[in-house]
């Protein structure tokens, strides 16, 4: 069975995490990659989805106020990592009188599914949004006879 789902807790890699453990594989889907609202990566660690498509899976990441230029996305031991390296500026920190919304840097790291086609994986940013594709190929069956001598 593959599985696709975030796999960092609050920008951190959680190296122990186990998606076959039945008895936290529930509460981890809900729970891994939201911190509380008084954390501060709750503001600065953009949401994602996942969802099925007819190809594999497509994550959209909900972060506004970049360039396409900005990401950085690499796949290493079947992981999928997308991150951001920036942050206000110490001039624009002084500058501010309210604040509602930061840059920060974040990371997000999702495990893909062992059938993944790496080199089809592509990405497009629109409206805020990070569309990524990850399409996954059709296990074959191999069968074979075995003739005993």
């Amino acid at each position: 069975m593959s599985l696709f789902f975030p796999i960092t807790r609050m920008g951190h890699n959680n190296a122990n995490f186990n998606s076959f453990d039945a008895f936290s594989l529930i509460d981890d889907l809900f729970t891994l990659d939201t911190p509380s609202r008084s954390h501060r990566s709750y503001n600065t660690t953009p949401r994602a989805n996942v969802i099925k498509t007819d190809t594999g899976y497509g994550i959209q990441l909900a972060v506004p106020g970049f360039s396409r230029d900005e990401f950085e996305m690499n796949v290493e031991n079947d992981r999928l990592t997308i991150a951001m390296g920036t942050e206000d500026t110490k001039e624009y920190e002084d500058k501010i009188v309210h604040r509602e919304y930061r840059f920060a840097n974040f990371k997000r790291t999702f495990s893909l599914p062992e059938n993944t086609n790496i080199d089809g994986i592509s990405a497009r940013y629109e409206a805020g949004i990070l569309y990524v594709s990850v399409p996954v190929e059709e296990k074959s069956v191999q069968k074979r006879v075995i003739t005993v001598q």
